[in-house]
């Protein structure tokens, strides 16, 4: 009993801070950086790799806009501080897995991780990220059974829990709503977006030193000036929209 009691509370501390998990990925990986090669030497090759890399993440997030896209108001959110749940998700990706946002997550952090060409970060990377989400994942279900009771069960003892069970799949109860993810997801994209280009200038620094002779902003090409302006207009855009207006607001969402 004290395990169980021990478990769920690393769990729960565990939770409330995982939105710094992209921090501690970009902690460690600072002492790889210095390493990154262009692919071949060639700096062509680096933007093919960096578009592939993208892609991973780029599905990461898809798997959550799918999830969230179907997803009930006080389900699959971004809450930080407790377990929030008004219903058990059984049907569309919950019929599949019982962990699809999680599973989004680790492809968007892989696609970053694979970024930096290290076979060694990779492993701590997906060591790291299982042991940390084992731990939440322990804590949820653990709520969701005290509170749902056999009605989770049920769906639990046939649903696994990251490796999705394609034959089981039950089409989703709602509509699916692109406003609702747009509400949601947009840091995700924003975010994304700023972690790549902060990887590519970094690497710039240590591929093209002659470019940061005078300065370290002599490294900054004009690409990455335009897609980082394209990007934080886009956040700003949005966010306001999000929280000046109604515009994406989906009645029980």
């Amino acid at each position: 009993m004290a395990l169980l009691e021990e478990l769920e509370k690393q769990g729960n501390f565990l939770f409330r801070w995982r939105s710094y998990i992209p921090s501690i990925i970009v902690f460690i990986s600072m002492f790889y950086v210095a390493d990154y090669k262009y692919i071949g030497g060639k700096l062509e090759k680096h933007h093919i790799f960096l578009f592939v890399c993208f892609l991973v993440s780029l599905f990461g997030l898809f798997i959550r806009c799918y999830t969230i896209g179907y997803a009930p108001e006080k389900t699959s959110g971004r809450n930080t501080k407790k377990q929030v749940a008004d219903t058990v998700n059984q049907t569309g990706i919950y019929s599949l897995i019982r962990h699809p946002l999680y599973v989004g997550n680790f492809f968007m952090f892989f696609g970053i991780v694979l970024f930096v060409n290290s076979l060694s970060l990779t492993l701590i990377f997906i060591l790291f990220y299982w042991m940390y989400y084992e731990r939440i994942m322990y804590t949820e279900e653990h709520f969701l059974r005290g509170k749902f009771g056999p009605k989770y069960l049920l769906w639990a003892d046939k649903t696994p829990a990251l490796i999705p069970n394609f034959r089981e799949f039950k089409p989703a109860g709602l509509n699916f709503s692109y406003r609702n993810i747009i509400k949601r997801e947009y840091p995700s994209l924003f975010g994304l977006v700023i972690m790549f280009l902060l990887y590519d200038l970094i690497f710039t620094y240590f591929n093209e030193p002659s470019l940061s002779t005078e300065s370290f902003f002599g490294i900054i090409k004009p690409y990455h000036k335009i897609i980082f302006l394209i990007d934080f207009v886009f956040y700003l855009f949005i966010r306001a929209l999000v929280k000046l207006t109604k515009i994406f607001h989906v009645e029980g969402r």
